[in-house]
């Protein structure tokens, strides 16, 4: 190959990636963020599977506090939360307020590998968000983002990162009906 043939390669393969960090930084600035809920908005409903195969709905929920927690497998502060999040769920279950941990991919094996490896048992319904429908209707970034919806369905808090055992509980004595 020519020192030519070679500059004019090089000029291409940089132009290319210019290009695509150009398109990243477009689709990151130009993100639709209008469509996104937030505190104060209504909870867009949504449908997604259990690790139990159940559907579960928003409209599941309706009269009672909940709680979505939006995590991953490889989170560790989700990790970290996770157990404090059951507790209060255990204490609070009966008194109105839900929990449902949303894992934002379909991997029910690797799932089941997390909760086996935590330290303490966990209680906690489980769906899947596939296709990151719901996450993206939340505008879940970074994990864990932790959304508080009272009883009409309102989101009264947006939660991101890792969250203590008094904030869960403050949060979960707020949506308490």
């Amino acid at each position: 190959m020519s020192k030519q043939a070679k500059s004019i390669t090089q000029i291409i393969v940089m132009l290319l990636i210019v290009a695509a960090i150009g398109f990243i930084i477009y689709v990151t600035l130009t993100k639709n963020h209008d469509n996104v809920a937030k505190v104060g908005d209504q909870a867009p409903e949504f449908q997604l599977k259990t690790t139990d195969g159940k559907t579960v709905r928003l409209s599941d929920y309706k009269g009672k506090g909940l709680i979505l927690n939006f995590w991953g497998t490889w989170c560790e502060p989700c990790r970290k939360e996770m157990p404090a999040l059951s507790n209060n769920y255990d204490q609070y279950k009966d008194k109105g307020v839900e929990v449902l941990a949303i894992h934002i991919k379909n991997t029910p094996q690797q799932v089941d590998q997390f909760f086996r490896g935590l330290d303490k048992e966990v209680h906690i319904p489980v769906a899947f968000d596939n296709n990151n429908e719901v996450s993206d209707a939340f505008g879940v970034d970074p994990l864990p983002t932790t959304v508080v919806i009272d009883k009409t369905g309102k989101i009264t808090a947006v939660h991101e990162g890792e969250m203590s055992t008094s904030t869960i509980e403050n949060y979960m004595k707020s949506i308490t009906p």
